[in-house]
């Protein structure tokens, strides 16, 4: 936990003394634009001297809570217009924030969100198999929510995920290391290669950019209390959010290795089933075509 807290004052520490100047630095003096004035200003906000950093800073904004409210300091504004459409998606599992003025940095505040970052949770020894499951299963229900709520393919953009897919996978097949050191992958490559067309028939939905743990609020059984970070979503085709899933919930790092859970199939299923089970009921005919 020592190193955790240092880690995050390192964060703080950038963002004030390298992030915050190369942003601003010639639009206003830095002495005004300091930790202690930001600390100053949510403790107006949220009108208590009881307030602390989160314990997990953003590396493109300074965050406080207190006992209901939570104060950000932006380096760029929030995409209102994204937050708009995943408030009316998502509810209450994402935070809806109101904008503050006269403060050098934009600034907003959002009601607290129960729960704690999966990543902090505790992860003894005996895999919390339940516990677990729980949590991949409402993912796949809040994953499933933005098929309802389908998007002008005019938004794509051209650097989208989606859009980028064919020439991505082009690269990777171009690899020769990849061909030496991973050749199942290759074959993986080269089969959605023939499949990547297929994107095209899914429905054009907010797609969360980092579908991570860090973003992932949790109780202690496990229930999703809420989703952060949302503001960075795009348009992209239904689902291309889902590598956060393989990637942060169905295995993890030790030793330098990246390795799936052995829990990993029943957590997997627990997913999908979920996922399925709750999207529209023509996604749904199509995804049961395609298994």
């Amino acid at each position: 936990m020592e190193q955790w807290e240092e880690h995050e004052r390192d964060i703080i520490n950038r963002f004030f003394h390298e992030e915050v100047p190369e942003a601003f630095g010639n639009k206003f003096p830095m002495c005004f634009c300091t930790e202690q004035a930001c600390i100053g200003y949510a403790k107006a906000i949220m009108k208590t001297d009881d307030i602390a950093p989160v314990k997990n800073q953003g590396s493109n904004s300074f965050t406080l809570r207190g006992s209901t409210t939570v104060v950000q300091f932006r380096l760029k504004s929030f995409n209102l217009d994204v937050l708009k459409l995943a408030t009316m998606i998502y509810g209450e599992l994402v935070p809806e924030v109101t904008e503050h003025e006269w403060f050098l940095l934009p600034t907003y505040s959002s009601k607290l969100i129960p729960g704690q970052l999966h990543l902090l949770q505790s992860f003894p020894a005996e895999f919390l198999l339940e516990r677990e499951k729980q949590t991949v299963t409402e993912l796949g229900a809040f994953v499933a929510r933005t098929a309802f709520f389908e998007q002008p393919k005019t938004l794509l953009e051209n650097n989208s995920w989606t859009k980028s897919a064919p020439g991505m996978l082009d690269l990777l097949a171009e690899n020769p290391s990849l061909e030496i050191n991973a050749p199942e992958l290759l074959d993986m490559v080269r089969d959605l290669q023939l499949n990547v067309d297929l994107l095209e028939t899914l429905p054009m939905v907010l797609t969360h950019h980092d579908f991570s743990q860090v973003n992932i609020l949790v109780s202690e059984a496990g229930n999703v209390t809420g989703v952060l970070d949302v503001d960075e979503a795009r348009i992209e085709a239904f689902g291309m959010c889902i590598w956060g899933l393989y990637e942060g919930f169905f295995g993890s790092m030790e030793d330098g290795r990246w390795s799936f859970y052995e829990e990993m199939p029943l957590l997997a299923d627990a997913f999908w089933g979920s996922l399925w089970a709750n999207v529209p009921s023509n996604l749904k005919q199509r995804g049961m075509e395609k298994r």
